[in-house]
């Protein structure tokens, strides 16, 4: 553990921990996951490792056995298309409203991010990629200065990422056209036509529900 680490509270260390290893696909849906080795692993008592469990919980990442643990949570079809129509609805109307708007330090955290996916395409490491994917989408919004909006992101870039993660494991040469489309949306939110920006990204986002619904 190292010290920025010991000046975070233990449930949000727990949290992060978790919500990691769900996150990289390290621990897949279904599989359960016990108090007692969160324990060990992280070397703490219940306390936090049940905070951390009751809040990814409320984000449906986890399915809670009360006293005994949690199973990684398995979306159903139903539940990845409500959660894709409010990730375009959200996404959509963020890039209408920033597009031709945005200054050139907005589009310098656009392209590290972008810098730092073409880096994990080239080593074909989805994990990483996903990682990205999510922060490329949340800087989007970030655009929009609106805290709520942010937040309403985070609870929905949770759970959709495990669906995200799902299509490149299932087509590897996804994350080459993925990657190319961000940067198609990058320049158009650059650009006058927001129009443009929006299809650009609602084509982006459609590919998922094509893929898994």
């Amino acid at each position: 553990m190292n010290s920025g680490e010991k000046r975070k509270p233990l449930r949000q260390i727990a949290y992060e921990y978790i919500k990691e290893k769900i996150v990289s696909g390290e621990w897949p849906g279904g599989r359960f996951i016990s108090e007692r080795e969160l324990q060990a692993e992280l070397g703490m008592s219940k306390t936090p490792i049940r905070s951390a469990l009751d809040r990814l919980e409320s984000t449906g990442l986890v399915v809670l056995h009360p006293n005994q643990g949690a199973e990684i949570a398995e979306l159903a079809p139903r539940t990845i298309f409500e959660i894709y129509e409010l990730r375009k609805a959200l996404e959509t109307y963020a890039a209408r409203e920033i597009a031709g708007k945005m200054d050139a330090r907005f589009f310098r955290g656009m392209d590290d991010i972008l810098e730092r996916q073409k880096r994990a395409v080239d080593r074909t490491d989805i994990a990483e990629y996903v990682r990205q994917d999510r922060a490329f989408h949340a800087q989007i919004v970030a655009g929009l200065g609106n805290r709520e909006y942010l937040e309403a992101n985070e609870r929905i870039q949770d759970r959709f990422i495990l669906a995200v993660r799902a299509t490149f494991y299932k087509n590897e040469g996804r994350l080459y056209s993925s990657f190319a489309e961000h940067v198609q949306i990058r320049r158009a939110l650059e650009g006058d036509d927001p129009e443009h920006a929006v299809r650009l990204l609602a084509k982006h986002i459609d590919h998922v529900a094509q893929v898994l619904l």
